[in-house]
């Protein structure tokens, strides 16, 4: 007979798969460097981040799996939750890796597009093998066939550069089902007739856990600090560049490639807005805890809980401006005044 996976088995399985895509970062980054500047930078500093944090990164890979092994524990509800975490954790790894494959597709197709449609041969990169000059039959395929390794190479490096950060964020956000779950414990034992002996201790518990998510956040921010940085400053900066491209050169691959930022740009922001709706559930929680119930002792924890989650753990862009949708519209916002003001001063 068959035996039923447990969650935790499940996510070190996973974890394995995260950890062995991490380890070729180190040869992927080499070629990395060939492919635009922006993702050379943030191959780079991905890359970086890891070795200068080894210590955090294997902790909170441990502690995700301390979670999933006690909580699998502790009653149907509780395991049932963490095999959704499971499931929406698969989904959510492979709806990026399908974002960065198709980058990497549109980015290939483009030139290929146009040779088959126009006759015209258009360079996949702005860059070019020494000794094979782009303009002449050989050198455009041996330069092309080498910017289609660069492309494949840099989407696989930055995607398992991102796995971690998906892996801790994504968790980050799962964190308000557990409480939700310890919530309503609470409220079957303050229904129960003898609910003094152990309503401190889920009271407490219900704390912990609260202290436990803002710990992680916290180091998260310090974690992806960089990363997250870089991430959204490069790619600013490479769609910035691309547009200034366009208006200086024929290169109709710069028109993907500023999708292919802007996809990336809102992949990031969306997953911290998603981390910014999570704090404020978990504020919104601890107002549905039934506290008029508790004894004053309890009344007076919930209290300092509650005035704790008015000042939710975001996830920073250099510590400065939020991870948000919001904060990727104003900077959409900020670059389509820049280009206007540049075509302005071109037209006169």
């Amino acid at each position: 007979m068959k035996t039923q996976k447990q969650p935790s088995d499940m996510y070190y399985k996973l974890l394995s798969v995260i950890r062995f895509c991490s380890r070729i970062i180190d040869l992927t980054v080499l070629l990395d460097v060939f492919s635009p500047v922006s993702c050379t930078t943030q191959g780079v500093v991905k890359l970086i981040s890891i070795l200068l944090y080894p210590k955090l990164y294997r902790k909170l890979a441990t502690d995700i799996g301390q979670i999933y092994e006690k909580y699998q524990q502790m009653g149907k509800e509780y395991e049932q939750k963490l095999l959704e975490w499971n499931k929406n954790m698969k989904k959510i790894l492979f709806a990026c890796a399908t974002v960065y494959s198709i980058t990497a597709i549109l980015i290939l197709s483009t030139p290929i597009v146009m040779y088959v449609l126009k006759g015209e041969r258009h360079p996949i990169l702005l860059c070019e093998v020494p000794g094979f000059a782009a303009d002449s039959y050989y050198g455009y395929w041996v330069n092309n066939a080498f910017n289609i390794i660069c492309v494949m190479i840099a989407a696989f490096g930055l995607y398992a550069g991102d796995l971690y950060l998906l892996l801790f964020l994504t968790h980050s956000i799962f964190f308000y089902d557990i409480l939700v779950l310890k919530i309503n414990d609470l409220h079957k034992l303050l229904e129960d007739e003898d609910k003094e002996d152990r309503q401190t201790k889920i009271v407490n518990d219900i704390v912990e856990w609260h202290q436990h998510y803002l710990e992680f956040n916290d180091k998260c921010n310090l974690l992806f600090f960089w990363t997250i940085s870089a991430h959204i400053i490069c790619t600013t900066l490479g769609i910035l560049s691309t547009l200034l491209i366009i208006m200086l050169k024929d290169w109709p691959g710069a028109y993907t490639y500023i999708f292919v930022c802007f996809l990336w740009l809102y992949m990031y922001c969306i997953l911290g807005t998603r981390v910014e709706i999570c704090n404020d559930q978990f504020c919104t929680g601890v107002y549905d805890i039934n506290w008029y119930a508790l004894d004053v002792r309890n009344q007076n924890t919930i209290r300092l809980m509650l005035m704790q989650s008015q000042a939710p753990r975001n996830i920073t862009i250099a510590g400065v401006e939020p991870l948000s949708v919001s904060t990727a519209l104003k900077i959409t916002r900020a670059i389509y005044s820049l280009v206007m003001m540049v075509l302005r001063f071109q037209n006169k």
